[in-house]
């Protein structure tokens, strides 16, 4: 964490929510997309603690003010994500016998939060590979990206 900036998960309230779909929503791609489906995964988020936060600390009192950047992602299996990375089925949701996180929203305010923000979310996921597919606002084609945890060689 730097000086002005702490990372956090959200309580799921109501007021979580709002903020978080108002923050959503504002940047590439989802400004593009549908209401229902970002919804639908912010609360599946929400109420499962799979995000995190990063907030700018105001100067003066030494709170959090602003919301800076966000990530958000759903517990799956490998198999699954790079099916999904492939373009050769859909991500789906894999809670109770998991070894990958896919993340499915990432939105920053502030680019330079980004980083910090990522570095925090994989604290909160330690042993578990990771799966995105990266969106461009130029319309260059999504690049799939992957963190895959190595496995201990047999003895």
């Amino acid at each position: 964490m730097s000086d002005s900036t702490i990372y956090l998960t959200f309580k799921p309230t109501s007021r979580s929510l709002g903020t978080l779909a108002a923050f959503v929503s504002q940047y590439q791609p989802f400004t593009d997309y549908e209401f229902g489906p970002v919804m639908k995964s912010l609360i599946y988020q929400l109420d499962n603690g799979t995000h995190a936060v990063a907030m700018n600390i105001d100067p003066v009192t030494g709170k959090p003010s602003q919301l800076a950047a966000y990530v958000g992602w759903i517990k799956t299996t490998s198999q699954v994500a790079e099916t999904w990375l492939n373009n050769d089925g859909p991500l789906s949701m894999t809670p109770d016998e998991y070894d990958a996180v896919a993340v499915t929203i990432l939105a920053a305010q502030d680019k330079r939060r980004m980083l910090g923000l990522i570095k925090h979310a994989k604290t909160l996921n330690q042993g578990k590979s990771v799966y995105w597919k990266r969106y461009f606002q130029d319309g260059r084609d999504p690049s799939n990206r992957s963190v895959v945890k190595k496995t201990d060689p047999a003895p």
